[in-house]
């Protein structure tokens, strides 16, 4: 039986033409096909595989020539069910993307506070020095505390036993203070030593990545097309990870703690300053 393409009305046999629309009969009606997506081939195909999972076999990715893009086409009578399907899909991938995006940030905060705050040679020289005389100070005082008591300056009047436990026991104690005074100073030195050749270090690593590296030059390779997405505050993690890559590069057997200063110093210096 005859059919018109345009009314979809069926004729009798014999028929060859819609008098209505003008336009000649077929044998058969061909359904149409809708564009219903259009994106990247492997996106696409994901959506596809979704559809034919839930009972939608219809669905099509081909290059659309007008467009010059992707698209994925349906048939007509699937158009409703797939509207529905897609709707799903992409609800899913949103959540995946939100969840795989938090636990990345998670795994950065973790990261970031996994690395101690570095302390350049010439503080630490100083912390040690200050250790160094508190311990020494204190281990002095004790001595000269139970040379007093051994003396009798002190009042203190105590049986021969409690005597003997409290000079071994403080002379113990404070004999831990002198030594561990003693080492302290020894670390003071050492610090103290390095913190040129730390410092030259540091100032040549700076210098090499002011010739490396520019605010421009990473926001090229980081494929940012606008002004608005290079400025994105969520662009931090990406643009610091390049900077320490570069450094990791060069210098491989440096500390975590002075990797993380010296990229965080770098990019406050040519995006914040």
């Amino acid at each position: 039986m005859p059919w018109c393409p345009v009314c979809k009305n069926e004729y009798k046999d014999g028929i060859t033409h819609c008098v209505d629309c003008d336009v000649d009969l077929v044998e058969e009606l061909t359904e149409e096909r809708k564009s219903l997506y259009f994106g990247d081939q492997e996106k696409l195909e994901k959506i596809n595989a979704f559809f034919n999972e839930n009972g939608v076999e219809s669905g099509s990715v081909i290059l659309n020539e007008s467009d010059n893009e992707m698209e994925l086409s349906i048939l007509e009578s699937d158009v409703k069910k797939a509207v529905k399907l897609l709707s799903i899909f992409l609800s899913e991938e949103e959540k995946k993307k939100e969840k795989n995006s938090e636990e990345e940030s998670q795994e950065e905060e973790k990261k970031i506070e996994s690395v101690k705050a570095y302390v350049n040679k010439k503080d630490k020289a100083e912390e040690y020095k200050a250790s160094a005389y508190t311990l020494i100070g204190v281990g002095i005082l004790g001595v000269v505390f139970l040379i007093c008591m051994g003396l009798g300056v002190l009042p203190i009047q105590l049986t021969f036993t409690t005597k003997v436990m409290m000079y071994v026991v403080l002379g113990a104690l404070f004999a831990v203070f002198l030594v561990f005074g003693v080492l302290s100073i020894k670390s003071y030195k050492k610090n103290l030593a390095e913190s040129d050749d730390e410092e030259q270090k540091i100032k040549e690593i700076e210098d090499y990545l002011e010739k490396e590296l520019t605010s421009k030059a990473i926001d090229e390779a980081l494929g940012f097309d606008s002004v608005e997405e290079a400025n994105s505050e969520s662009m931090y993690f990406d643009r610091t990870e390049v900077i320490e890559r570069k450094i990791k590069e060069t210098y491989p057997d440096l500390d975590e703690s002075l990797v993380a200063k010296l990229t965080d110093d770098f990019y406050t210096k040519i995006y914040e300053e």
